[in-house]
Formats: C-alpha cells, sequence, structure tokens
C-alpha cells in the first residue's frame, strides 16, 4: 500500500457540497485521494462521525461500498438528501406550489415604499439596532435598487406583521421551536431558538414548514426541508448588518449562537427560492453519477458498533470531534429544532464543563470508539483520521485511544485546508490553519510498543528542536510552520506531559522560550 506522505492541494467544493452548511467538511479531493490510495473498487469505507458525508459520498463516486455513522440527527439527514435519488420535476413543482401559496399570503408584510414613486415593493433586506427597525434596501421596477430609513408606513406594516404572528400563533397555524439554547453555543441574551426569529419571520417560516409537512412523497419532502433548514442562520438576526449599505453577511460567521446588536432581517422568500437553486444546482450534479443503496446511513453512538460485523471494513477515514472546539450538537438545534429530531446530548462526545463532559468522558468515550474501529476493520487494512486541536490534552486523549486499541502509526500527513473555516485559520491569535492526517494501520503482527521520555526531558527536548527550526528559518518561523512540524513530532516522541506529569500547553512553553512577533504579514517565533 502506498503512503501518502505530502500536502493534497485543496480544490474548491463543487455544488452538491455546498447545498447545505455543516462544519469541518474537508476538501473532497483530498478525502478522495486518500480513498483511493487505500482502497479498491467495491471495498467498504467507514467514517464514524460522518458530519456532512463528504466520505460517504467520495466513497460511493469511486465504486465503493459506504457506512456513515453519525449520533447527530441532521449530519444524517444532510447526508441522505445529498445522495438520494430523487424525481427533480416533482421536487421543482412542489416547491413552487409551497412558494407561490405563501408568498401570496405574506410578501403584504414585506411592503415598502419606492421614496421616489411612492410604488409598493417588497424589501430585500433590513437593518436593526437590538430592537429598533433603523433601515431598508429593496428595488423598484422604475427607479432601481434603494436604501432609506424605515419610516411611519414600514412601521405600520412591521405592527401588522407582528399582530398577524400573534393570531396565527394563536389558531396554531405556524409551528416553530422554543427549545432552550444550551450554555456552551450561548454568546448573548438570546434563550430560546425563536428569539434569534423576527415574528415577521417566524410567521413565514412557520407557514411554510406546515405546508411541507403535508407533502405525501418522502423524498421530495425530506429535499424541500433541506432547502428550508439550509436558508435559516440566513434569514435569522445571526447575520451581522451594515447600517449604511443595508446588506448582511451571507452565512453563520461564528460558531456560537448569537445575534450581534446591529443585525439584518432578510426576506424568507428571497433566501427560501436561493437555497432551492442551490439545493436543485446540487442534486442535477449528482444525477447518475453513483448508487445509494450502496451506502448505509446510521444516527448511531459510534462508542457501539454491533450493527457492523467484525472485520468487514476495508478503510477507516474520518474527522473525530475536537474536544470542545466545535459544539455540534448544541450548533445543531438550530436545524434539529425544526425539524423536531429527537437528539441524544448525553451520548455527545465533546468536552462541555456546562453539562458536566470534562476531560476524562471525553477520553473514555474516544477510547470505545477506537476499539470499536479496531474490531471492525480488516487485519491490515488503513484507519486515517484528521485533526487539528492545539490542545495537547485533546492529543493525548485522541492517541492514547487509538494506540490503546490496538492501532500502529504509520505516519502523519500536515494538510492545508482550501478556505479556512470558522474553526481553522492561522491568524495572529496562532491558531491551526490545517489538519493533521494520521494515518494507522491494524496489524496485529506488530505490538504497540509506546516510546517513553524521561518527562524531565520533554519540554527541554521541544525548546531545543523549536530552536534548530528557527535556525534554519534564518532566525524566525511562522506559526503555520512551526506547528507542521512541531505536533508530528510530539506525537513520535510521546512528548505531552512534564515533570509533574502533568500535560504541557505547548502555547505557554513557546512564549516563556521563544519571542511571538508579526513579520511580513506573518506571525511568528524567533528566539529571544
Amino acid at each position: 500500500m502506498k503512503k501518502i506522505s505530502k500536502n493534497i492541494i485543496a480544490k474548491t467544493h463543487p455544488s452538491h457540497y455546498m447545498m447545505h452548511k455543516y462544519w469541518g467538511r474537508k476538501p473532497h479531493n483530498v478525502v478522495s485521494d486518500y480513498i483511493l490510495n487505500f482502497t479498491k473498487p467495491g471495498d467498504t469505507v467507514l467514517d464514524p462521525f460522518m458530519g456532512s458525508g463528504v466520505v460517504v459520498i467520495e466513497s460511493l463516486k469511486h465504486d465503493r461500498k459506504a457506512i456513515g455513522i453519525d449520533l447527530n440527527p441532521m449530519a444524517c439527514f444532510i447526508t441522505e438528501n445529498t445522495i438520494n435519488k430523487i424525481d427533480l420535476e416533482d421536487f421543482e413543482k412542489t416547491f413552487v406550489q409551497i412558494y407561490e401559496k405563501n408568498y401570496q399570503k405574506f410578501i403584504e408584510l414585506y411592503n415598502t415604499k419606492c421614496p421616489k414613486c411612492g410604488h409598493k415593493v417588497p424589501f430585500e433586506n433590513s437593518i436593526w439596532d437590538h430592537d429598533e427597525f433603523l433601515k431598508i434596501r429593496a428595488f423598484c421596477p422604475t427607479h432601481g435598487k434603494f436604501v432609506k430609513r424605515a419610516n411611519a408606513y414600514d412601521q405600520k406594516i412591521l405592527k401588522k406583521s407582528l399582530e398577524t404572528f400573534n393570531k396565527l400563533d394563536k389558531e396554531n397555524k405556524i409551528f416553530y421551536p422554543k427549545d432552550e439554547i444550551l450554555k456552551f453555543v450561548k454568546r448573548n441574551g438570546k434563550n430560546r431558538l425563536n428569539e434569534f426569529f423576527s415574528e415577521r419571520s417566524l410567521a413565514v417560516l412557520g407557514s411554510i414548514i406546515k405546508d411541507i409537512d403535508r407533502v405525501k412523497n418522502i423524498e421530495t419532502k425530506n429535499l424541500i426541508l433541506l432547502c428550508f433548514t439550509s436558508m435559516l442562520p440566513n434569514v435569522s438576526k445571526m447575520i451581522p448588518g451594515n447600517i449604511d449599505s443595508v446588506n448582511g453577511k451571507s452565512g453563520w460567521v461564528i460558531s456560537k449562537l448569537w445575534a450581534p446588536k446591529i443585525h439584518t432581517e432578510k426576506n424568507v422568500f428571497c433566501s427560501f427560492k436561493h437555497r432551492f437553486q442551490k439545493v436543485k444546482k446540487g442534486k442535477q450534479e449528482l444525477v447518475g453519477l453513483f448508487e445509494p443503496k450502496n451506502a448505509k446511513i446510521l444516527n448511531i453512538d459510534a462508542t457501539n458498533l454491533k450493527s457492523i460485523k467484525s472485520g468487514s471494513v476495508d478503510y477507516i477515514f474520518t474527522d473525530p470531534p475536537y474536544g470542545d472546539s466545535i459544539a455540534y450538537f448544541g450548533l445543531s438545534m438550530f436545524w434539529n429544532g425544526w425539524l423536531r429530531n429527537k437528539v441524544d446530548y448525553e451520548g455527545e462526545i465533546i468536552y462541555d464543563p456546562y453539562r458536566n463532559k470534562k476531560y476524562e468522558d471525553y477520553s473514555s468515550r474516544m477510547k470505545k470508539v477506537y476499539s470499536e474501529l479496531f474490531r471492525v476493520l480488516k487485519d491490515e487494512r488503513y484507519l486515517s483520521f484528521t485533526f487539528h486541536n492545539r490542545n495537547l490534552s485533546i492529543w493525548k486523549a485522541v492517541m492514547d485511544a487509538v494506540t490503546g486499541g490496538g492501532f500502529h502509526l504509520v505516519n502523519v500527513v500536515y494538510q492545508e485546508q482550501a478556505v479556512a473555516s470558522g474553526t481553522q485559520g492561522l491568524n495572529r491569535n496562532n491558531t491551526l490553519r490545517g489538519d493533521f492526517v494520521y494515518n494507522f494501520e491494524k496489524n496485529i503482527k506488530i505490538k504497540s510498543i509506546d516510546k517513553v521520555f524521561d518527562p524531565k526531558d520533554s519540554k527541554k527536548e521541544i525548546v531545543k528542536k523549536v530552536q534548530s527550526w528557527i535556525k534554519k528559518n534564518d532566525g524566525f518561523i511562522t506559526s503555520d510552520s512551526l506547528y507542521e512540524k512541531l505536533i508530528p513530532f510530539i506525537v513520535d516522541k510521546n512528548l505531552y506531559s512534564d515533570k509533574d506529569g502533568q500535560v504541557m500547553n505547548i502555547e505557554s512553553l513557546l512564549r516563556q522560550s521563544f519571542n511571538y512577533r508579526e513579520t511580513h504579514s506573518e506571525y511568528g517565533w524567533q528566539e529571544k
């Protein structure tokens, strides 16, 4: 089996990966190259932390069988709707029916007047300062785009939208979630999901989802629901607004549930149609590309894979949870609440002090996962996983879990990302821009031998090595280059702990021993 030892240049995602947001989506071509390297057609590929399904989809594209597992029902929902066959004609016809019905019923709630001719038109965006309705951006067929301050007429329409919402809510003609937000993802004073939407948006969204629920064809219904959930962040109060242009940033800008003081209210109908077009384009790309029946999607706990036979998997590629880096379940409340999904929050593998999920719990669960992965993988086959958390406690927990499970480390590859996400990017805060891909082999003939170093030498070994790298780089090494070398070095030499047996804070050690500064717009390290 050929060993991948170099960074693979990441490519931009095609449209079928842009149908719905999800965190930590890996470059599809990188995943594809690993699958092609470690498997042959007909092999079975497993991803126990499936997320949005990149491993599943790339496996299917290359005539492999795929098993995707995720305890988060939203991950399963996104993946299933991406790979499932769909009657595109029925999908579009049904979407248009739902869209037009609700457009006729609610579009007047977005009405404003052109400041030049007084013509009534629906606004595209509005800007709010907390609860104050400030400005509107709209398009007049005669005079084009305009931006104006919200006037008495706009306030009158706003009042009408509130009355409409209250009436529909009282008559139980709309649905919206009121789930309490988990503290770990809570950023400001919002306590429940419905507080992230205006009453105007809730009236429209609550009516649309009721109509979607009435669709009889399950594949069509679920794909329209995917359009619906994919637009939710953009029609929420989480989108920061620009008071001058009355534009809002697109998408979910941070990995928290947060409503900025200056925020945007977007026209639900504009966003719904836009997301439909995105989903339609993505599904068109996949027509005839693979057979969905070759994939098995399981909404189960990765610590217990009893539904998978021992020695039945040819290759495992996964992106395990990074301790406290991304609260997948807490953030997915934003979608799961609207879909009425039952979520096993207790089973989530995460470090979350608010739910008494400590590092010990994280470590224990990860050990169970890798024990199961060792069981289901065939002998002399490979496991690859990506990781980018800089906390050595998390690194140690993962490495102890995988080596304790019986796997033998083959190599570590630093893999850059195509585009920095909310949890990646090497910036002045010294965070990692890419991932490390760890390649392990299950080989029962090789006994795993832990490399033991005298703890008192750990700091000395690390400082000495960093000094040599700085010297080779003319006295300055970027954070990106340093961590590309340092993390594999620490893992290979087992240099996690100090002389007292405590897992080291690598950031503190570096700052004690070296200077951190900016040179030519790059941040990095030099000798003191």
